[in-house]
């Protein structure tokens, strides 16, 4: 009888106790969607988010060089004043308000169509100066003749350093070669076998092929060019967009069950007449006399 009445105690403990749990649980819940009991803001780190947004040129830099490189590469004979003027709020205090340019025997005056930043670099010795290395497509027009024009293409480094809300150059811009793209060599191992030559007789037909191909792919419908697909799906072509006009260095290696045909192709721009050359590779597979195109690639490899 006891234990009994002990049971019954402990178990109206329990429940009541969980009817409380539950209530305060919920109040809080509340309260804190309703903006009464303030929780701070969690911070989410992304690996590598600091280091990047560090290393990242600010907005800032590139839109004061640009600005900069514009003004530099913009002079006038007779108006190295102005110039001079517009120059002004780049420089540091007592600098060359002409940047060490002397325009006494310049016979072209200039002006920039297209400045873009390239690279910004920032100095090992801790003394907070950035290169910025820029682009700069320039127009010079003959002094004495403003219908000889011609486009000079550009790229010099311009030392900054920050200076309150803006920058300031800290040294005379120089001019610097373009950069120069270095490929890294391809192993042996990975270099793509370009199979087998086929005899003259496969490659007269697939010659005589792809003209056909290429006759139907620029004049003809999605279903005609489905004609030479092995897949027979209706494919659209550039009829209406390109003319063929040529096929050129055609080579044909035999490859497994498909033959690969690379060729050089002279395309006539119907909108405007100027003509396009592309390479373009071909996988063809034979079936009885006829042959069928595979797949198509545009481009070198």
């Amino acid at each position: 009888m006891e234990r009994s009445t002990i049971s019954r105690k402990i178990a109206r403990i329990g429940f009541w106790g969980l009817i409380i749990y539950t209530a305060l649980s919920t109040t809080v819940v509340w309260a804190i969607q309703l903006g009464f009991i303030p929780v701070p803001p969690r911070s989410v780190v992304v690996a590598g988010q600091s280091e990047k947004q560090a290393a990242a040129p600010a907005l800032s830099e590139t839109a004061f060089a640009e600005q900069f490189v514009r003004e530099y590469l913009f002079w006038t004979q007779g108006k190295e004043e102005s110039r001079a003027e517009r120059l002004k709020p780049f420089w540091k205090p007592r600098m060359d308000v002409q940047g060490g340019i002397d325009f006494e025997k310049s016979k072209w005056n200039s002006y920039t169509r297209n400045v873009n930043v390239w690279e910004v670099k920032g100095r090992k010795d801790q003394s907070g100066i950035k290169d910025v290395t820029v682009f700069a497509e320039t127009i010079l027009t003959k002094a004495d003749d403003p219908k000889e024009q011609k486009r000079v293409d550009r790229y010099l480094v311009v030392p900054i350093k920050k200076a309150g809300a803006t920058y300031v150059v800290v040294d005379f811009p120089y001019f610097v070669a373009p950069p120069v793209a270095t490929l890294p060599k391809e192993p042996e191992d990975q270099k793509e076998e370009k199979g087998t030559n086929v005899d003259e007789q496969v490659h007269g037909q697939v010659e005589q092929f792809m003209k056909s191909f290429w006759k139907v792919y620029t004049t003809g419908t999605p279903q005609e060019i489905a004609y030479f697909q092995k897949d027979n799906q209706p494919t659209p072509g550039l009829t209406g967009i390109m003319s063929f006009q040529e096929m050129k260095n055609l080579s044909v290696y035999q490859e497994g069950k498909e033959v690969r045909a690379e060729c050089d192709v002279l395309l006539e721009d119907l909108a405007s007449g100027a003509q396009v050359i592309n390479h373009y590779r071909f996988y063809l597979v034979q079936d009885g006399e006829r042959w069928y195109v595979v797949r198509m690639e545009q481009g070198e490899e």
